[in-house]
């Protein structure tokens, strides 16, 4: 879900950082601390136990984002991933990767778990909820207690997390789920793009006119979350498709246009003769730590390096273009983040790609007239695997 800005460090999972931003503490004064007070109205809770039941639905509630994430890192790590952080916000959470297996079947379970483990704690406060009322009806005098209205509410909220992230817009985990399943089983990556962006859209859409219609009954507060979660989902289902979306070519001068001559099959694949750069960095990654870590592998100022989001190319850059960028100490104002890699790439849409599996005569012309950039190899369901470039057509 969303990102954030700084925040304290709360935990570390097997070596993961686990960060809470600062944010959730206004979740819990605009959400939380109203919600208690209609409680305690509605309830007759007396003090003691508003303070409580404030406490245990907010408590549990981020509990909750925080299993849901975990629930992402953990299978990662364990189908292969690997996690740089997790960090829980306002909005929810977001759980980083540096980098995702090859299957989309596994990168399927990756996504779809984090529904699915919020679908296992509605059913396990569901069932609290169920024993602590019938507790409560056994009582003298009969009373709800203020565990069976937490325990009712937070199996609520999980439901309601469960549904949300199940939803086809990008990136929420169903996106993702779809975009991988899709892959998985037809290894067109433009076909899962373009069918993520659109049901993507259709879910803003959803989303949109939900707020209309609390403008419409002067819910203002309500009709702004409700539009910020539309131009979330819209916005990130659209840029999922243009990262994938083949650059435009210019067109050839108008005349005769030159035959094509054929070529035969050489009967090596692009994966043979490509380039594997030393490694591959996180769009997130600082430009400090990209300059530091770059310098460690002993690779020149002018080396194309890959850049990516999940496994997938975002872009390509080089230390050269790493030290023109922002300085260390200029944050980021929306998310007070240092400079990152994000800001000084040459997007995925300038380059070339070609296919791992395709016939190395296929795609001779594409690297000869690709003079400024190497051309991005790609692997089963579009991971960056490598760089062609005329070095690797001399051999």
């Amino acid at each position: 879900m969303f990102g954030g800005g700084p925040g304290i460090r709360l935990m570390r999972f097997r070596g993961i950082d686990v960060t809470l931003d600062f944010s959730v503490l206004l979740l819990i004064l605009i959400f939380f601390v109203p919600q208690a007070a209609q409680y305690s109205r509605l309830y007759r809770w007396d003090q003691s136990q508003t303070i409580l039941g404030g406490v245990l639905i907010a408590v549990l509630f981020i509990g909750s984002i925080l299993v849901h994430e975990l629930s992402h890192a953990w299978t990662g790590m364990v189908l292969g991933a690997k996690v740089t952080s997790i960090k829980l916000t306002m909005f929810g959470g977001a759980t980083f990767f540096s980098s995702k297996p090859a299957s989309e079947g596994k990168n399927f379970w990756i996504s779809i778990i984090g529904p699915l483990s919020n679908l296992a704690l509605w059913f396990i406060f569901r069932q609290a909820a169920d024993a602590s009322l019938q507790a409560d009806a056994n009582s003298f005098p009969v009373s709800l207690s203020v565990w069976t209205i937490v325990s009712d509410t937070i199996a609520t909220y999980n439901l309601y997390l469960a549904i949300f992230n199940a939803l086809p817009g990008y990136p929420m985990d169903g996106g993702q789920a779809v975009r991988s399943a899709i892959i998985w089983l037809t290894k067109r990556e433009l076909w899962a793009a373009w069918v993520v962006a659109v049901l993507g859209c259709l879910t803003g859409a959803v989303f949109g006119f939900l707020a209309l219609q609390f403008i419409i009954s002067q819910s203002l507060f309500n009709a702004l979350i409700l539009g910020m979660i539309t131009f979330w989902i819209v916005q990130g289902s659209i840029a999922q498709l243009r990262e994938v979306l083949p650059a435009s070519r210019p067109r050839p001068a108008p005349g005769s246009p030159m035959p094509a001559i054929p070529r035969q099959p050489m009967g090596v694949t692009v994966e043979q003769v490509m380039e594997r750069p030393p490694r591959a960095w996180d769009e997130r990654t600082p430009l400090t730590e990209f300059l530091r870590e770059a310098e460690s592998y002993g690779v020149d100022d002018r080396a194309w390096l890959p850049v990516l989001r999940e496994g997938y190319l975002m872009g390509i850059t080089n230390r050269r273009l790493a030290r023109k960028g922002p300085p260390a100490d200029q944050f980021n104002a929306a998310s007070g983040q240092p400079p990152t890699l994000a800001q000084v790439i040459v997007p995925r849409r300038n380059l070339t790609v070609a296919k791992a599996e395709q016939d190395l005569s296929e795609v001779i012309d594409a690297v000869r007239a690709s003079r400024e950039y190497p051309v991005a190899v790609l692997g089963p369901g579009g991971y960056f695997v490598g760089f062609l470039n005329k070095d690797n057509l001399r051999g």
